[in-house]
């Protein structure tokens, strides 16, 4: 059960860093940095986490793809209004 939790965590913070890799340089001053220090620690989680388990790559890559085909689904919707 803890292995399953750990890779959809895993997985979660995959798809939250890597979709936030599209608002780079989009903030100012304060906001930009805290936002720059926040995603740097987020890569660094992950990395962390992906030497620490035994993981299985191809089960994260997808539930990793669930998670951005639910981003591209919002992004979709918000566009249309």
């Amino acid at each position: 059960m803890i292995q399953t939790e750990t890779q959809i965590f895993i997985s979660l913070i995959k798809a939250v860093v890597e979709q936030s890799t599209t608002l780079t340089g989009e903030y100012k001053q304060k906001l930009k940095q805290d936002f720059n220090i926040w995603q740097k620690q987020g890569f660094k989680i992950l990395e962390q986490l992906e030497k620490q388990n035994m993981l299985n790559n191809e089960y994260i890559n997808n539930i990793t793809d669930i998670y951005h085909n639910i981003n591209l689904e919002i992004r979709n919707n918000l566009n249309k209004q």
